[in-house]
């Protein structure tokens, strides 16, 4: 009778049940935080289903539920609120802040931490930040003035090329000191960061002293920055499309180059003067009626040459998840034509799709993945005239573009088309760019696997596995009847081309035990034990061929004949075993030390192993008892020591290598260089001394660090005797030390903070010094107009020293090495200039952030101090020999009579006056306007019944102001890369200018829009 009697009423119950529960209905409210602020996206999940949903901007929300069922609000940093609905349609909630979940942001070194048991001097760069910088074809715009310690140097204005970037100065001299970029917690070499969207990015954390630099070991002796990608939080699918318009143009310059009339008339004063390259010229030498040809040729050669860039950008993200499962899919073009005629400049597709899944209740594993294809065509960035940015200023501006006959007609070919006048450079670059096209194409892939174990309360394991492969593609061609051609072609082989296959693939095996436990309540202890991996393998092919029968057919397949080939292969192996240990109590006292030991393919074998260690400690002051009342909500004393090593050279530098060649018809050795089995780690010391704090509940907050990092056992090329083989007469070896050592501050604060207006303002500096400690027994190290000497500033400019104008005759006057007044000239002049290098001294960024509703105001600048660049474009602008060439206005101002002061030298003395002497070393103090962003957030009302959850629209400038005494654009990476280049002994970013692809000012204009 019992069991008849419950198979009757189980029925009825879940009736009952279901129509308690099943009065669907539309719920929506308000959330905001402790200070009344509202609340965008707060995750919103109907308890025990799939349904869920998310804040807007302005803290609104609307979801479907059913009286009795539970509303659960969850927001990083906030506790975790649950609701349960009942006859209210309104439900606004008021969330608190929780500390312990809001320090989970922290990621550092193989993992994250709660901010308030971090050790370490750590910048981190939010969502918030990132998406005010995109759209942006590089990720290095967003890095720039966003983290003290971090300097970034723009290589030049080019799309899609990659900055200088190094956190705390020059960590090394010959070896390379570019951070390592980690994504989702694989490797990935600085070269393709640049195929990485920025808008797939969720956080930077930049990396910088040694109780987490430590424990990436070799790899992390430049700094690391660490990228986290985004990923998909529970609820319904989130959809966000963005996309933008926009066009950039050539920053202005400072100064004026010559018009047709003021050039003609530059050339008839130096003809006058009796300069022999001038009386040639058509303002000495043209009649009257040539003379009004010339000027009504008047040629503006930027406006022939350049162009405004177009500038694209679409992306398309679809996030969600349950509780089991959540993803994140990313799809992104861009597109910037850049600024040069005929040139197709960067374009960009990528592709990113982040899951994870929760197998077991101690299984969860996870993928990211990602694609990126690029392609940009090129411009000859050379000191010759095959560069566009030379052509722009030498070019005459009586010179046309096309060739014109007696009557000043255009010339046409058979075809009717225009010919390319040769100019009296003798070379039409504007043809030359379509004859002599050039292209790079990359396609990238960057993958990981992970599954994280829980074997019990106390021990956990992770397990991943990453790759990145990249595949490189050039192009070079001199097409048949080119202008190349006239000058290296051969009329029986008509065309060349030279494609090069580069394809690099890097991958990392990573295992992470770990044990966490607490003792007693109060004392935390965290061990962890890692296993790694990592290997990379770089193989290259080229072949040249020439005879083309047709522009139309760009493969070697068709050519007449193959003039050369070649391919090689590098493997470099890297095997590391490390040791981390954390140790709190009651999260007032932290104490970290860490150890690994590293053994890499580019050292011997008696030297392959480098073991660095670390320890820090931390006593978060605001925890005490008596600090209640305060305030202060954070106060945070740390300090760290440690050391870490540097194997950022070639390969195979420790053998005796040799190279192959032919030797009448047959294949021969040649000797390339001596090895040096002793070569050994460059090794890092690093100290700090950080503390943090934030006041009146978060509205202030900051950061201030000092540190001191010296780098021992540098590898430096030391001279040897010409007989013993070595192409370079040098061997690498052990020799060297410099320091840096300066002040980090970053400080922010909420000016204004209530429900409908907020007002932000925020910087930060860093002030660094740097000397070298020691050299190659002590000797200077010259390298061209640098030096490197003991005792002083790395890379100190060493040139000659430039002393005015002679005011009685206008003769150039210079000071000898005694710093004694002379007329001569010497090469032998030379002497290092206290306190004048590349390097600057105070380098960072600030912002201003306004908020009112919907409305929103941002602009960040950066600026720079205390470097020097050695203008060469300045000194080519008014050299007296370029008197052929056009010239800057300012060339007027030269020596006329007795008496002239601040005047350029008299053209009677162009043998010294043209002279690269500390003349045109200028310094490069900058501040400048790099994004400038205004947007408009609709209000949730208005998108009621429209399908939308929010809908943005912004209007973002790039590099709009800049305040300068330098007379050009100060912001230089690159002089030219023909010049010099990474990867050239002695290189120096910064170092001076040089006609390279110029910074460029842009607008763009978006809309995001979510579903």
């Amino acid at each position: 009778m019992r069991s008849k009697l419950t198979w009757m009423l189980t029925p009825l119950l879940v009736l009952t049940m279901s129509f308690g529960y099943g009065q669907q209905k539309t719920v929506s409210g308000n959330v905001t935080d402790q200070d009344n602020l509202p609340l965008p996206g707060v995750s919103i999940v109907v308890v025990g289903t799939t349904n869920g949903a998310q804040t807007d901007f302005d803290g609104n929300y609307t979801i479907t539920a059913g009286e009795g069922e539970v509303l659960r609000f969850s927001y990083l940093g906030q506790k975790t609120v649950d609701m349960i609905i009942g006859a209210a349609n309104v439900i606004n909630v008021k969330m608190e802040e929780d500390a312990e979940t809001l320090q989970e942001v922290v990621v550092v070194g193989y993992g994250s931490k709660a901010s308030e048991l971090n050790t370490s001097a750590v910048s981190t760069i939010s969502t918030e930040t990132i998406e005010a910088f995109v759209p942006s074809t590089s990720i290095d715009n967003i890095l720039q003035g966003q983290a003290a310690g971090v300097q970034v140097t723009a290589a030049n204005g080019r799309p899609g090329q990659t900055a200088f970037v190094q956190i705390r100065g020059v960590g090394s001299i010959n070896a390379n000191t570019t951070p390592l970029y980690v994504i989702d917690g694989i490797p990935v070499g600085a070269d393709f960061v640049n195929n990485l969207n920025p808008n797939d990015i969720e956080t930077f954390s930049i990396l910088k002293d040694a109780a987490t630099i430590s424990k990436y070991g070799s790899r992390g002796a430049n700094g690391v920055v660490l990228i986290t990608t985004k990923t998909g939080k529970k609820g319904d699918a989130k959809v966000v499309l963005r996309s933008s318009y926009g066009f950039g143009e050539r920053i202005k310059d400072p100064f004026d180059i010559m018009n047709a009339s003021q050039k003609l008339e530059l050339e008839r004063q130096f003809a006058d003067l009796g300069v022999n390259a001038a009386l040639s010229l058509p303002g000495a030498s043209a009649t009257p009626a040539e003379l009004q040809n010339f000027l009504a040729n008047d040629t503006n050669w930027e406006e022939e040459l350049l162009r405004k860039s177009e500038i694209q950008s679409i992306n398309l993200s679809v996030s969600g998840g349950d509780e089991r499962l959540t993803y994140f899919l990313g799809l992104g073009y861009d597109k910037n034509t850049g600024i040069v005629k005929n040139i197709k400049g960067f374009e960009r597709l990528s592709a990113r799709l982040n899951t994870t899944y929760q197998a077991k209740e101690w299984l969860n594993i996870g993928t990211n993945l990602s694609f990126a294809r690029s392609y940009e065509e090129l411009t000859r960035d050379r000191n010759n005239v095959q560069n566009p940015f030379r052509g722009l200023y030498d070019y005459n501006p009586w010179d046309p573009l096309f060739l014109r006959d007696g009557n000043n007609d255009v010339v046409l070919d058979e075809q009717g088309n225009p010919v390319y006048n040769p100019t009296t450079i003798g070379f039409p670059i504007a043809l030359a760019i379509q004859t002599e096209p050039e292209n790079e194409r990359n396609f990238l892939i960057i993958g990981s696997l992970f599954a994280d174990i829980k074997f019990s309360d106390k021990f956990s394991n992770r397990f991943s596995i990453g790759a990145t492969n990249n595949r490189f593609n050039r192009t070079s061609r001199s097409i048949s009847g080119g202008v190349l051609q006239g000058f290296i072609g051969d009329a029986n082989f008509p065309g060349t081309q030279t494609d090069n296959f580069d394809n690099t693939l890097e991958y990392n095996v990573n295992n992470l035990l770990t044990y966490s436990d607490t003792y007693g309540g109060f004392h935390n202890l965290t061990v962890s034990g890692l296993f790694e991996y990592n290997e990379r393998i770089f193989t290259d092919l080229f072949a040249t061929s020439r005879g083309f029968p047709s522009p139309d057919f760009p493969y070697q397949d068709v050519a007449a004949e193959a003039t050369s080939a070649g391919s090689t292969e590098e493997r470099r192996r890297l095997f590391s075993l490390g040791l981390f240990a954390d140790y709190d109590y009651d999260g007032k006292y932290v104490v970290s030390a860490s150890i690994r030991r590293d053994g890499s393919s580019r050292f011997g074998p008696d030297n392959k192993y480098g073991t660095f260690y670390s320890g820090s400690a931390a006593w978060n002051i605001a925890r005490e008892s008596w600090m209640e009342g305060s305030v202060f909500n954070n106060l945070k004393l740390r300090a760290s020591y440690g050391t870490s090593g540097n194997q950022n050279i070639g390969d195979f530098e420790y053998l005796n290598l040799l190279g192959f060649s032919t030797y009448n018809g047959f294949t021969a050795a040649v000797p390339l260089g001596v090895g040096n089995p002793n070569i050994q780690w460059e090794s890092q010391a690093i100290l700090d001394i950080g503390l943090e704090f934030g006041l009146l509940n978060n509205r202030i907050s900051g950061v201030i660090d000092y540190f001191k990092k010296n780098s021992k056992d540098l590898l430096l090329n030391r001279p040897i005797s010409q007989t013993i083989g070595d192409e370079d007469n040098s061997i690498l070896a052990n020799i060297g030390e410099v320091e840096n050592s300066g002040f980090e501050i970053s400080i922010s604060a909420d000016i204004i903070r209530n429900q409908n207006f907020t007002w932000t303002l925020g910087g930060n500096m860093a002030i660094i010094d740097n000397k070298v400690v020691s050299l190659v027994n002590g000797e200077d190290i010259i390298n061209g107009n640098t030096i490197l000497r003991e005792g002083e500033e790395i890379n100190s400019f060493f040139l000659e020293r430039y002393a005015g104008v002679n005011p009685a005759n206008g003769e150039p006057l210079y000071l000898d090495t005694d710093g004694v007044v002379t007329s001569q000239y010497s090469p032998g002049f030379q002497v290092l200039l206290p306190g004048k290098s590349p390097q600057a001294n105070l380098e960072g960024g600030f912002f201003t952030s306004l908020r009112y509703k919907g409305l929103g105001l941002r602009a960040d600048f950066v600026y720079k101090s205390g470097n020097y660049i050695q203008n060469f474009q300045r000194q080519q602008g008014v050299a007296i020999g370029n008197i052929n060439r056009n010239q800057r206005v300012e060339s007027f101002n030269y020596w006329k009579q007795p008496g002239d002061q601040n005047v350029l030298p008299s053209p009677l003395f162009q043998n010294t006056a043209d002279q690269g002497t500390d003349r045109f070393l200028e310094r490069g103090d900058y501040v400048r306007l790099r994004t400038l962003t205004l947007d408009y957030r609709l209000p949730t009302k208005l998108l009621d019944n429209t399908g939308l959850d929010s809908f943005r629209v912004f209007i973002t400038g790039q590099n709009i102001l800049t305040i300068t005494n330098y007379n050009g654009d100060p912001e230089i990476g690159l002089g030219s890369a023909e010049t010099a280049e990474p990867g050239d002994a002695g290189f120096v970013p910064g170092e001076f200018s040089l006609f390279s692809y110029p910074q460029v000012q842009s607008y763009t204009f978006g809309v995001e829009i979510g579903f």
